[in-house]
């Protein structure tokens, strides 16, 4: 019933969608007209700090599909369109024939732009379409906008940079804004000499504006095939730093690009760039297309980093690292991110999706590869296994709660685009993807992934058509039952919201299991029907791989699924019989190295063997992944009510014994919403102690707050213990933070020589701002206000969140949002979010919610 209800659900959407091609009201285009390439021409004016602006033209060739009398495509509301530039030709043989275009219309809901014709245009014959425009140089961080920085000597330098993607070419120039209306691409910059100008592609030749005195048109060799959503383009005048490092059998010129004074930060990223593409080379034995790739550098940018082809474009945080001044969690962070940008250049520009709903296609490949990539390049970071597992227990919590939504998500109107990039899209999809990964088996993983790129390369695909070639893949090598197939599995995970709770009663005497599932909840109250809502809703079933091992196995290396849980007509859950269990002296885990998201709940008796096994020396025998999913479900479970605290608090002792770091930082997220509630309490002193007393064995392993310049010991795992430390109040960690920022404090140069060790920053700032006074926060601020290094800036600016003084807090909060602020709009959100969770600042920040709302929206 649940699968049957998934598919009538798409189905009744594909009908309504076909019924409104032709009303005006609804958000997609009409299908009766193609764009097959663009000319675009860009005049970019920065040169007036008070007009900043550009002017365009663009011709559309297009492609008829069916006999229409109008044409509609996308221009926003901040776009002004000259009516007296419009013009549409039909190319027919030696002479074009003029259509007459009576009166246009704009549908600003949608953003449509009509043109009603004096005559029908038909499929026979070809059109060009002219339009010209002209917009203010926005400064909201979409669209094509403005962005600026200081140079050395204090003056303000304007930049024109796009940010297109979900729907915001249409703000930039008139165009068919959906990904699945892909076309070719000839892009004109005009602009200042002295400016770079910078595009998709590489410049052809550069020609003097006659009209414009020491004006040139930059002219861009035309674009491979591409959704408009992939169009970039920038005006500025920075320095590039070209990368030396080629591992390609061929030349791809490999260019980062940053304002002149942190040029010497892109240093890294022009290293790990090429390297990482050489490896997704490999990885999906296609080559890249293109014949260059510029990373760029925007000191005011809205997301993290935008994998437009050819050119993308980074906030200066996620590109730029400074080896004196950045930390390796800083390092590790910009690497992620790169390799993940690097991704999209095959999974979203060469094979992309064909509408919004498949975002989760994209952005959960790009960021599971992402993780293969920094584990081939960079073992020592055991990215593959913290990312994965980092992953999985966010969404096993995200996807916990009722109101959840599926990773396939339906759009019924344009609004609800941008809704969609967020951690279910990202994280839930990279997390099935790593399921697949490993039900399927790598070698089927590879082959099925280079078949749908091929076939579907430069045009646009459905998750369906990913599901077929890796089906077809894992038959052939026999790595998936016959009687299953990818679409199958995969339906359940992508097609509706939560995740399942593995149910294992074992049968001791039978040396035998039985596994049930449900849909997991945090919180399982009933909840009322909604008004016509059926009360006969199926219970959600799983497609579940199930991989297991024993206590005398240990085999934590085999990911494969030995059984799996089946969905059954009309929705009916089937438990499944494990026989061949061994005797009641040895637990019984599922779920090897967290492969598949979901939780398991043991009898009691196979949680106590579990706890057995973990107190015992040699704890290790269970995979490190696998006593951090012990950890996080038997803290969730009893939170839910699904098991007791006594049983779980009992495995959580093992921990004075851990060394490893998933496994801490597995417990301590389950740990900190219980510490919230006891900071409300009158018996915070007592779980201060037992956390003093679980911490406190870790804490000294790692030599505390000491400063390991060698990296001895893992930079995250040391600074997440830190920073419970300090903020449990443990006096060594206290005392040495404050003493390392009180050496920065009274430092001659603290803009030139900071003692404070660099992969404890945030926990020491954040530290002293807390215990400090008015001097420690204005000293830290204007070590923001003199900062280059974007890292350090971040760093601070969210320490400076951490204080415990009201007024501290609440002329934080008055700046940030400030006219006329020195910190960025980008910035404004993650920093709103650290005030949120500081224990004070949560009430202050509460407050100027709710009476400020109106500030917050600028």
């Amino acid at each position: 019933a649940a699968q049957f209800e998934m598919y009538t659900i798409m189905l009744l959407s594909a009908i309504f969608a076909s019924l409104c091609w032709g009303s005006n009201d609804y958000y997609r285009l009409p299908r009766s007209v193609k764009p097959q390439h663009y000319n675009l021409r860009i005049l970019t004016h920065l040169e007036n700090s008070s007009r900043l602006f550009f002017t365009g033209d663009v011709e559309i060739y297009l492609h008829i599909l069916q006999a229409t009398d109008n044409i509609t495509l996308h221009v926003s509301s901040r776009l002004n369109i000259d009516t007296s530039g419009i013009w549409l030709h039909s190319l027919v043989s030696k002479c074009n024939k003029n259509i007459g275009i009576e009166r246009v219309e704009r549908n600003s809901r949608n953003d449509f732009y009509i043109m009603h014709l004096s005559t029908q245009i038909v499929p026979t014959q070809r059109y060009l379409l002219h339009l010209q425009f002209w917009a203010r140089l926005g400064r909201a961080m979409s669209g094509y906008y403005a962005s600026s920085y200081s140079d050395e000597s204090g003056q303000t330098r304007f930049i024109s940079v796009t940010q297109f993607e979900p729907t915001d070419a249409r703000a930039a120039f008139p165009c068919f804004d959906e990904p699945n209306f892909k076309a070719t691409f000839n892009i004109t910059l005009g602009h200042p000499e002295q400016y770079n100008a910078l595009s998709n592609m590489p410049i052809m030749e550069k020609m003097p504006i006659c009209e414009r005195r020491k004006w040139v048109w930059s002219i861009f060799r035309q674009s491979e095939i591409m959704s408009t959503y992939l169009v970039a383009y920038s005006i500025n005048d920075f320095e590039g730093y070209a990368s030396c490092i080629t591992p390609y059998k061929r030349s791809v010129k490999f260019t980062t690009w940053a304002r002149p004074s942190a040029i010497a930060q892109c240093k890294y990223a022009a290293e790990i760039g090429p390297l990482l593409m050489d490896y997704y080379e490999q990885l999906f034995d296609i080559t890249y297309p293109l014949p260059k790739i510029d990373q760029l550098a925007v000191p005011d940018f809205s997301a993290g980093a935008m994998e437009n082809w050819g050119l993308i474009t980074y906030r200066e945080a996620s590109l730029l690292y400074a080896e004196e001044a950045s930390s390796l969690l800083d390092k590790q962070h910009v690497t992620n991110i790169i390799a993940h940008e690097l991704a999209h250049q095959w999974f979203g520009n060469l094979v992309t999706m064909e509408w919004w709903n498949d975002l989760w296609l994209n952005e959960g490949f790009a960021t599971y590869v992402a993780t293969l990539g920094m584990d081939n390049l960079c073992g020592n970071w055991h990215a593959y296994e913290e990312e994965s597992v980092d992953n999985v227990l966010a969404i096993l919590y995200t996807d916990s709660f009722r109101n959840t939504r599926p990773i396939h998500q339906a759009v019924s109107r344009a609004s609800q685009i941008a809704e969609l990039f967020d951690a279910i899209t990202y994280r839930k999809g990279a997390v099935i993807i790593r399921m697949m990964h490993f039900f399927v088996g790598d070698k089927a993983f590879r082959s099925g992934l280079n078949r749908y790129l091929q076939l579907h390369s430069y045009i646009n695909a459905k998750q369906d058509d990913l599901w077929l070639q890796l089906t077809d893949a894992a038959h052939q090598i026999n790595s998936m039952p016959y009687d299953l197939d990818v679409q199958t599995v995969m339906n359940t995970w992508t097609l509706q919201p939560g995740i399942p709770l593995i149910t294992v009663q074992r049968h001791y005497l039978k040396k035998s299991a039985t596994v049930t599932q449900r849909r997991y909840l945090l919180y399982d109250e009933e909840v009322p029907l909604a008004k016509n809502e059926s009360p006969l809703r199926g219970e959600p079933c799983w497609y579940v791989p199930l991989s297991f091992t024993t206590e005398s196995q240990s085999n934590f290396v085999a990911t494969e699924p030995k059984a799996w849980l089946r969905c059954y007509a009309h929705g009916e859950v089937s438990p499944l019989a494990l026989e061949d269990l061994p005797c009641d002296q040895e637990w019984l885990i599922l779920n090897v190295q967290l492969a598949t998201p979901y939780r398991v709940n043991y009898d009691v008796a196979n949680w106590e063997l579990i706890i057995k096994g973990l107190q015992c020396g040699d704890f290790k025998r269970i995979h490190v992944i696998n006593r951090a999913q012990l950890l996080d479900d038997s803290l969730s479970l009893a939170w839910s009510g699904h098991l007791s605290y006594i049983v779980a608090l009992e495995l959580l002792g093992y921990l004075k014994h851990e060394h490893e770091f998933i496994p801490w930082r597995a417990a301590l997220d389950q740990l900190s919403a219980i510490e919230r509630i006891m900071r409300q309490t009158s018996e915070l002193e007592d779980f201060q102690h037992f956390m003093h007393h679980l911490l406190d064995p870790i804490y000294n392993y790692l030599e505390g707050i000491d400063e390991d310049s060698d990296n001895r010991h893992h930079v995250a795992h040391k600074a997440l213990i830190n920073r419970w430390a300090c903020r449990l109040n443990q006096v060594d960690c206290v005392q040495g933070a404050l003493k390392y920022y009180h050496r920065w404090f009274i430092r001659k140069n603290p803009d030139e020589t900071n003692p404070v060790p660099q992969n404890l920053r945030a926990v020491i700032y954040c530290t002293a701002v807390r215990h400090g006074d008015a001097d420690d926060w204005n000293f830290l601020w204007r070590r923001y206000t003199n900062s280059t290094v974007a890292s350090e800036r971040r760093s601070i600016l969210l320490s400076l969140g951490c204080s415990s003084k009201v007024d501290q807090i609440e002329h934080y909060l008055r700046i940030i949002f400030r006219e006329k602020t020195l910190i960025r709009k980008q910035d404004a959100s993650q920093i709103f979010g650290a005030i949120v969770r500081n224990d004070i600042g949560f009430h202050i920040a509460k407050d100027f919610f709710m009476h400020e709302f109106e500030l917050l929206q600028r």
